[in-house]
């Protein structure tokens, strides 16, 4: 400490006019935040204020350290935990921020029971939190992004893959103006009566919420998964037996679909969310047929889109 005091601060240093700056501060942190009581995990945090006084060089960078420190050594992640880690690093700055930003990016681990079996695995879901505050409009912004993996199958490919089938059955049967069940049976067991399969692939949902302030806290990201997955009815597994993979291979059978079949089936399903303001859905499917992946989305209300 004696070597320090008497030492001039530049970050105090008096620049000739310049220009205020929007968002400065510390980006991809990594510190352990608690998702719940009993869920622990490893975070990127970011935490940006602005600098109005455009004559002062710098802000105090470990000021924003210690708001995240102090709140993540003991809390579990809450939009309003955000909301107070937030406002004391604009208050840190000692009057020369007024508005910012904090993110959280991580993964989200949950335990996963197969569809048919008593197996289970976990699986994690990649996520951030976002909270902007303007200064301007006064307002706190709340933004949650995630992203689901699920399999898709081609409706087309479906279609042509049972006319496929259809005149396989038909020569093999065409002489004969009687099947009996046993032969029928028989020849549906056999592996030449799969003369065709539709092309199916990994594909991947990605939906940005704004959602409202006084319903912030009520919003659960793990029940938005879920009902993303429902709606999309073939969310991929983690260990499976035979059960569970016939059990897959039927949903996918009754879940054709298209990209914009996809991306079409969330929205419905957001829309009619209570804490969701405004959205963005972006769905990917990685092609097994083409060299390239197909991509759709829809908007709404959101500024920018979905990579606004």
């Amino acid at each position: 400490m004696s070597f320090v005091q008497g030492v001039p601060d530049v970050v105090q240093e008096k620049l000739k006019p310049s220009l205020p700056i929007d968002l400065v501060g510390i980006q991809d942190l990594k510190l352990p935040v608690r998702l719940t009581s009993s869920i622990s995990t490893s975070a990127k945090l970011s935490i940006l204020v602005s600098l109005e006084d455009q004559q002062t060089r710098g802000i105090h960078m470990s000021r924003l350290y210690s708001c995240l420190h102090d709140y993540f050594s003991n809390d579990i992640v809450s939009f309003s935990g955000l909301k107070k880690v937030l406002v004391a690093a604009i208050k840190s700055q000692k009057g020369n921020s007024k508005s910012g930003r904090i993110r959280l990016e991580s993964s989200w681990p949950i335990l996963r029971n197969a569809l048919k079996s008593s197996v289970s695995g976990w699986r994690e879901y990649p996520f951030y939190f976002e909270l902007n505050y303007s200064a301007k409009k006064k307002a706190f912004q709340y933004v949650v992004r995630g992203e689901i993996l699920y399999s898709s199958t081609c409706p087309c490919s479906a279609s042509l893959s049972r006319q496929i089938i259809k005149k396989e059955f038909e020569k093999k049967f065409s002489k004969q103006k009687k099947i009996k069940k046993e032969e029928l049976l028989n020849y549906l067991d056999d592996k030449k009566f799969l003369a065709a399969t539709p092309h199916a692939q990994k594909s991947k949902a990605f939906f940005k919420l704004q959602l409202a302030e006084k319903s912030k806290d009520s919003f659960s990201l793990l029940k938005i998964i879920d009902d993303i997955e429902k709606s999309l009815g073939t969310a991929v597994q983690t260990a499976v037996k035979r059960e569970d993979e016939a059990e897959f291979a039927r949903l996918n059978a009754n879940h054709l679909m298209f990209c914009e079949d996809a991306v079409r089936h969330i929205a419905f399903l957001l829309k009619n969310k209570k804490p969701v303001l405004d959205y963005a859905i972006r769905v990917q499917h990685y092609e097994s047929l083409h060299p390239f992946t197909v991509e759709s989305s829809i908007v709404k209300g959101i500024e920018g889109g979905w990579r606004a």
